[in-house]
């Protein structure tokens, strides 16, 4: 309003013969405008019309650009409607750096006699008479309307300056309503890509479950030798595992602790086309808030306290292979929306940079709680579980396949027994039943650590049921609280899991199935300063 306000001041009681002209030119302008087929033709139209409109030798149409010069010449024009060669040559950058800094616009009867002569560039062009106002919309300057003379001065008076900041209120009006065409399409492109992707990601699950599970390893491509089984239950996620190693599919493991999400992330991995890249794991819980971003992200040198170098950070670290996000559920709220948005955009900004680095990494992420109560939870954005789970894998807790549990015993009896060049040891009937009769709350992780503490104490001699540790009657035995409600319950269990732990709080966390940092928060203390 204030432009307009000050072009009709300028010209109120001052009217002229070509100032009709110059009126119907700008109505036939604001036609153009709802008819052009291009941007390109109405900017041409727009300044052919002011060099004739104006009695200009040439006229340019110059846009703002962030790279080097600064600048882009969209149009020049001659007085004859032909182009102009070699047109970013032929402007002034002083005039230009004027219109974009300063965002007023400049005339000039004689360039070679006034303030303009000292420039360089206006000296070398030979300027005389110089005309040239901003296109602005609010407080941006998107570009510049300029019109020259090189063989005449007093080709343009003062007044006309109004009169040109119609038309390049014009040019403004149609750069700005392409830049919005431009993000409405890239947006419309993005929409239209991540439909295809999740197309692909739908395809791929309903190939899964289309698939008959397969009843042994024979049937399955993979070998996944790290995790050990037959059992119904574990062949059903290898089955599902195997159908998406050889994609870049994100993939959430889901399992008690224990269960082996991380050695199946990296069976994941290694059956894949990025196993010639890194494989990269992170607790996320096990990291302080304030450190995991710098992690994740990486740093740039003095981003803060201790920052004395530059940092790529894993999702950097891990380029073409894959990054592991163990415990994801337990990730701070506001880092997880950063994270998503990395994800979105394949790139990442680390802490206190300014530029932003591509990434190109396949997720694999896991955690021992049910991610949907998660999201129900406000634990977990639903935006980043829809990101993350797009093929969910469940690993079975030990309990649910009892017949795996003396085939593993044996394989991590026969490990301890060749790290001292030892004889497998056998595993008798009755060791196998008492093994089987557990219910193993700390799954296969739990059962590794009993066979390794078993080995020690036979000492060479035979494997019997009563060298194995007793069980956790603590667990389960102490009045429970009549009360039903959740707040009770809840309190009871952590005061068991403590209990059973020695006070040992990260063992109670992994008992409880929860995070470390979710414990501490249900006791209403602090974490340790190294998370």
């Amino acid at each position: 309003m204030p432009r307009w306000h000050d072009f009709l001041q300028r010209l109120r009681g001052d009217a002229r013969a070509e100032d009709a002209p110059r009126a119907l030119a700008i109505l036939g302008l604001n036609r153009q405008l709802a008819t052009a087929a291009s941007r390109q033709q109405v900017l041409t139209v727009l300044v052919d019309e002011a060099v004739r409109l104006f009695g200009a030798e040439r006229g340019f149409l110059v846009t703002a650009q962030p790279a080097e010069p600064g600048f882009a010449v969209e149009v020049a024009r001659s007085l004859d409607r032909e182009p102009v060669a070699n047109a970013a040559r032929k402007v002034s950058t002083t005039i230009l750096r004027r219109a974009f800094e300063q965002g007023e616009g400049l005339f000039s009867e004689d360039a070679q006699a006034d303030e303009l002569g000292a420039a360089q560039s206006v000296a070398d062009l030979q300027l005389r008479s110089v005309l040239s106002m901003p296109l602005r919309t609010g407080d941006r300057v998107l570009g510049c309307l300029y019109l020259d003379h090189r063989f005449r001065k007093g080709a343009f008076s003062e007044r006309d300056l109004p009169w040109l900041m119609a038309f390049a209120d014009q040019g403004a009006i149609v750069l700005h309503l392409h830049e919005l065409l431009d993000e409405n399409r890239a947006q419309a492109e993005a929409l239209a890509a991540h439909n295809r992707s999740l197309q692909q990601a739908v395809a791929a699950q309903a190939e899964v479950l289309a698939a008959p599970v397969p009843v042994s390893r024979e049937t399955l491509r993979h070998s996944f030798a790290g995790l050990l089984g037959e059992s119904p239950a574990l062949l059903r996620a290898l089955h599902v595992l195997d159908r998406v190693a050889a994609t870049d599919l994100p993939v959430l493991l889901t399992g008690e602790s224990g269960t082996g999400k991380e050695i199946a992330a990296r069976a994941l991995h290694a059956a894949g086309p990025r196993r010639r890249g890194e494989f990269v794991g992170v607790n996320t819980a096990a990291i302080a808030e304030g450190l995991l971003e710098s992690e994740l992200f990486g740093h740039s040198r003095g981003a803060f306290s201790g920052a004395d170098r530059d940092r790529p950070g894993l999702l950097r670290q891990a380029a073409g292979g894959t990054l592991f996000l163990d415990e994801v559920t337990e990730m701070d709220l506001d880092l997880q929306a950063k994270l998503l948005r990395a994800l979105e955009a394949r790139s990442v900004r680390p802490v206190g940079g300014d530029r932003e680095f591509a990434i190109d990494v396949r997720i694999v992420a896991a955690s021992n709680r049910d991610p949907r109560q998660a999201v129900a939870e406000g634990r977990l954005r639903e935006d980043l579980y829809f990101r993350l789970a797009v093929v969910t894998v469940h690993l079975p807790p030990l309990r649910e396949r009892p017949s795996d549990i003396a085939p593993l015993a044996e394989h991590f009896l026969a490990a301890a027994a060749r790290e001292q060049g030892r004889p497998p040891p056998a595993l008798g009937a009755d060791l196998a039943a008492a093994l089987r009769s557990r219910s193993w709350p700390g799954n296969v992780r739990q059962l590794k650590n009993e066979m390794q503490r078993l080995w020690a104490l036979a000492a060479g001699g035979p494997l019997a049921s009563a060298l194995l540790s007793p069980p956790d009657p603590e667990l389960f035995t102490g009045t429970a609280p009549e009360s039903l409600q959740l707040v009770r319950l809840e309190q009871w269990a952590i005061e068991r899991a403590l209990l059973v732990a020695r006070g040992n709080k990260s063992e109670a966390a992994r008992l409880l199935g929860i995070g470390r940092r979710t414990l501490y928060s249900k006791l209403g203390t602090p974490p340790p300063a190294d998370g």
